[in-house]
């Protein structure tokens, strides 16, 4: 970075810090969606409401998409986005495999897998469904990091389209194919696991009996619809015991390749997992609620009941609708806004349990997501969609397909940049806890904020020069069209010439669906007045773009 650069930067973010978070008055509008999504109109009423749905429903909205909606409304939206074929991972892996190996290269990695997934979010058609899709792999979370996964890209893109195409259809049958999958049954190690050996020396695994449980569908105490503890003369109610844990981890034990015929053999496969009957675990299981499944069943039936009980357990809908509203518009959700979308997961309206799609819908429409922000709605944007949203912001230019057929978005190592990779948290954890609360202000009042455990020194300053990387740092030495990561189109400011309050009007409606306060928008108008004759034209549109990305304005989605 020049030092005029610099010396921008350093002045203007001290602006921008200053000004703080968004204005809440920016974005007021009567809420025109009630829970029942029954309304006068289903017509975003401006740019700027447009864009708030689409920032919270997409990878971040471009001025098409804002258009798209407007013209046909939400109901519509909703219908065209559903009715989207998936961006498939697993196939494409295979033929960059494919024509890599013929080529006489090594085969794919997670490095093309992450290019794919960043090509996706930045101009894939399926928004919707691929926003879902990352939001269920913070919930039904495996990791590239774990020892047993690194080496097999094809497998995790299979999970990753496993995410996918259930993105829109029911949790229960999520949870069948999640169990199934041998990507999970190695990260969480009930892939060969076996029933308890004669001397019992040996018992089953119990880590995907408790992660179920625990992080996938029922929680750690019983709640109430609204997620609100439920309690026993002021004490609250596990939902489990370890003797809970040891009966559900003989249910799932037999697990092997879906070509196995012994617990030992098979080819190493991304399919459906088989079951092994000589090494599952038969006797009569006490499983949650004390629900007794009788001895003698076979391994699938044994499954089917247990996964069953666990959907039908009262937690479920509280605890993955809760979730959902994190990863989509507020990291604190209200009481209310949890049972509302609780309410669609128990009931679609058509008497449909678990159905994502509309719980989905009921996230992103309720009145807590569609009304005028308060002081305590809204969220962090998560790290990696400040990139995404930057993209499709400005329209970026995609490199163009390697000779294997790859397209190389420049992002090898992101949970270094930016404490996420896509299925690569450190954890079943996630990256973040959905009960984190920012010691502080944020602690005291007792709010969440999930999105902030990934924060620190090392991580903003990371995110920071990451930003820069793809913006400033992608015009040097870069070939038009981009050969090693994307290209902001600048030519909406560029063409503005040195009118400065319009080049900033431009940013304000791309990259924060003119939510800018006052006090930003003069801080950005002085900057390039002072950047006049000293700076080229792509200098100035790239400085503006990348303060933006910068601001706590842009970090914060109201």
């Amino acid at each position: 970075m020049t030092l005029m650069k610099r010396r921008i930067c350093t002045g203007l973010l001290a602006c921008l810090i200053w000004a703080g978070a968004p204005n809440a008055h920016a974005l007021l509008h009567e809420p025109i969606f009630d829970s029942g999504f029954e309304s006068p109109t289903d017509l975003p009423q401006s740019d700027a409401e447009a864009a708030r749905f689409l920032t919270q429903a997409t990878f971040g909205p471009t001025l098409a998409e804002v258009a798209r909606l407007r013209a046909i409304g939400y109901s519509e939206w909703f219908r065209q986005e559903f009715n989207k074929p998936n961006t498939a991972v697993r196939p494409f892996m295979e033929l960059v495999d494919e024509n890599r190996e013929a080529a006489g290269e090594s085969g794919v990695s997670h490095n093309q897998r992450l290019d794919r997934w960043f090509h996706t979010a930045a101009i894939g058609s399926d928004q919707l469904r691929q926003r879902v899709a990352y939001a269920l792999s913070q919930i039904l979370v495996i990791s590239d990091r774990n020892g047993t996964l690194s080496g097999e890209p094809i497998q995790v893109s299979e999970y990753w389209d496993i995410l996918a195409r259930n993105a829109f259809g029911n949790y229960r049958e999520l949870l069948d194919e999640v169990t199934w999958n041998p990507s999970m049954g190695k990260y969480l190690s009930h892939f060969r696991n076996r029933k308890a050996s004669a001397d019992g020396l040996r018992q089953p695994d119990e880590n995907y009996a408790r992660e179920i449980m625990q992080l996938f569908t029922i929680g750690l105490i019983e709640r109430n619809l609204d997620f609100s503890p439920l309690l026993d003369n002021g004490q609250t109610i596990p939902t489990y015991n370890q003797n809970t844990v040891t009966n559900y981890a003989k249910v799932f034990t037999g697990f092997n390749y879906n070509n196995a015929t012994t617990i030992s053999n098979g080819t190493n496969t991304y399919l459906r997992m088989t079951c092994i009957a000589s090494e599952h675990d038969t006797t009569q299981k006490i499983l949650v609620g004390d629900t007794v499944i009788p001895a003698g069943q076979s391994c699938a039936t044994d499954v089917d009941d247990g996964v069953d009980l666990l959907f039908a357990h009262a937690n479920i809908a509280p605890f993955i609708s809760r979730q959902l509203i994190q990863r989509f518009t507020s990291s604190s959700p209200s009481p209310a806004y949890i049972q509302r979308v609780a309410e669609k997961f128990v009931d679609n309206g058509w008497g449909e349990r678990g159905d994502i799609s509309a719980v989905v819908r009921q996230v992103l429409m309720d009145p807590e997501a569609r009304g005028a922000p308060t002081a305590t709605s809204g969220k962090p944007r998560e790290p990696l969609l400040k990139l995404t949203a930057m993209w499709r912001a400005w329209d970026a230019q995609m490199p163009a397909a390697d000779v294997y057929g790859n397209v190389p978005m420049g992002m090898t190592n992101p949970s270094g940049t930016y404490g996420q990779r896509p299925l690569g948290a450190e954890s079943v954890f996630n990256f973040f806890e959905p009960d984190f609360q920012q010691p502080g202000q944020i602690a005291d009042a007792g709010l969440y904020s999930p999105e902030f455990q990934t924060l620190n020194e090392t991580t903003i300053t990371l995110t920071g020069n990451s930003l820069y990387t793809y913006s400033f740092s992608s015009y040097v030495g870069m070939s038009n069209p981009p050969t090693t990561r994307p290209l902001l189109n600048l030519s909406p400011l560029t063409s503005l010439g040195s009118n400065y309050a319009a080049m900033v009007d431009e940013v304000n409606r791309r990259m924060l669906y003119g939510s800018m306060s006052a006090t930003t928008r003069t801080a950005l108008i002085n900057a390039l007045t002072f950047m006049d004759g000293n700076v080229s034209a792509n200098e100035r549109a790239l400085s503006i773009i990348y303060l933006v990305a910068l601001s706590p304005e842009y970090a914060v989605q109201r």
